[in-house]
């Protein structure tokens, strides 16, 4: 029998080829595999890891205002969800806990508004934190007017470990006025209400 090395190579492939294998699962004995039938499996699988499936949706529907100028919040999220079994869980206190170690995709809305009297320049600051350490870059929203509402989306990736707990806090900088945090706007017309903040958190090839 010639040496595998020595067989023609053929770049004109078609899913009815074959391929010689082991079948680990069957005494390791030798057989031949389809090419299409390969290509299908390696799909799935390609499929499976890059999925994403959403395991926590949470919302606030209470005003989250700081009690004066350089002095933290921790956001909350509404009422406390899931239990040690579920990939992730959030505490009434806005503790953010991934249970399950892995890649997730956290999508988080926040509803910046100044209230209050006018004069100066509110000047809010927002930051994450893993494990309460300050992960990322301090971001700000600057309101110069009362009555001024802008809002926040923000997407980012998370390679947890389990056990890691995620929080957001918010804070009045003392470069600007005492006004400002993350309040829920009553609609009139008929829709929802908006809410402070939401989050939705997704675990990719859940």
């Amino acid at each position: 029998m010639a040496k595998i090395s020595t067989y023609v190579v053929d770049s004109s492939i078609s899913a009815n080829d074959m391929v010689i294998g082991t079948d680990a699962e069957d005494s390791n004995i030798t057989k031949n595999y389809t090419v299409g039938g390969l290509s299908a499996y390696i799909s799935s699988q390609v499929s499976a890891s890059l999925g994403v499936t959403n395991v926590l949706a949470a919302s606030s529907t209470v005003d989250q205002i700081p009690s004066g100028l350089d002095t933290p919040l921790q956001v909350t999220f509404g009422a406390a969800q899931g239990t040690g079994s579920d990939p992730v869980k959030v505490d009434a206190l806005g503790n953010i806990t991934f249970n399950e170690a892995g890649l997730y995709l956290f999508h988080g809305f926040a509803n910046f508004e100044r209230k209050g009297s006018s004069g100066g320049t509110a000047v809010v600051l927002f930051r994450a934190l893993i494990n309460g350490t300050q992960a990322g870059v301090t971001k700000n929203v600057d309101m110069k007017d009362t009555d001024t509402s802008i809002p926040y989306d923000l997407t980012l990736p998370i390679n947890a470990t389990a056990g890691d707990v995620l929080t957001w806090q918010i804070m009045r900088d003392s470069s600007g006025a005492d006004y400002g945090g993350l309040y829920i706007h009553t609609n009139l017309g008929g829709w929802s209400n908006v809410p402070s903040v939401s989050v939705d958190i997704y675990k990719v090839g859940a």
